[in-house]
């Protein structure tokens, strides 16, 4: 067992598992270019289509930002393409014509997020490394595709001090079910209630709360309804210390 922490909060843990996007690397670095692609790819310059996809999917049309919890920064590549299916579909495209259309947009989003600049929030790779000379087993477990997870792993130059990692499309149900943090837990041969996870969103807090574990550690400035489910709120993961 190890002593970590975070806020003025301590947590013995053995294991700590870290969400990816908001988390280790800034959202819009990973997502913004990709995001903005795919609602211009699915739209074709319909304006009216732009804004709603962009509403439905997570994008703020007037800054181009992300919104912190919505699709396109919590959801799966799936829940994406599903719900373009869906506002295509309310916008009288066909079946056929609505499926290209979202598979033509998933593609050049994809494009688009390979080209460009992920930015690390704070010192990831030391905080990782702090904590794997304690003993602590370490973990990614992300809603995002797994080539994306692997890309941002190497990116981040923490791939030698990670025990596991876990994608949005290994075949689990993504957060805020519990089932990849549990299986994660399973992976590492602890107990879920002696892994802590660190994230960013409410579907962090509420998967890891279902999972069980020791405790939810959300970083940045979550909504109020995220905060009332984390056991502490902190900067970044520069705010976790071994104790």
């Amino acid at each position: 067992m190890i002593r970590v922490e975070a806020g003025g909060v301590v947590f013995e843990v053995e294991a700590v598992a870290f969400d990816k996007d908001g988390t280790l690397i800034d959202l819009d670095s990973a997502w913004g270019p990709a995001a903005r692609h795919w609602v211009e790819a699915a739209a074709a310059g319909d304006l009216d289509l732009a804004k709603d996809l962009a509403s439905s999917l997570g994008l703020d049309v007037d800054t181009g930002r992300l919104l912190i919890d919505g699709p396109f920064a919590v959801g799966t590549v799936r829940a994406l393409y599903e719900t373009t299916l869906a506002v295509l579909s309310s916008h009288g495209v066909g079946l056929d014509e609505a499926h290209l259309t979202a598979e033509h947009a998933r593609e050049t989003s994809a494009e688009a997020g390979e080209a460009g600049n992920l930015v690390p929030l704070g010192n990831v790779a030391g905080v990782f490394r702090a904590l794997r000379e304690a003993g602590a087993r370490l973990a990614v477990v992300s809603n995002d595709d797994r080539k994306s997870v692997d890309a941002a792993v190497a990116a981040l130059g923490i791939g030698s001090l990670l025990d596991a990692v876990l994608a949005g499309d290994d075949g689990f149900d993504p957060k805020p079910a519990p089932d990849g943090l549990t299986e994660v837990a399973s992976r590492l041969s602890v107990e879920p209630g002696r892994m802590l996870y660190v994230g960013d969103s409410w579907v962090d807090a509420t998967a890891g709360r279902a999972a069980g574990l020791a405790g939810i550690v959300l970083v940045g400035d979550p909504p109020p309804e995220a905060r009332e489910l984390a056991s502490v709120v902190v900067p970044g993961v520069d705010s976790l210390r071994v104790t």
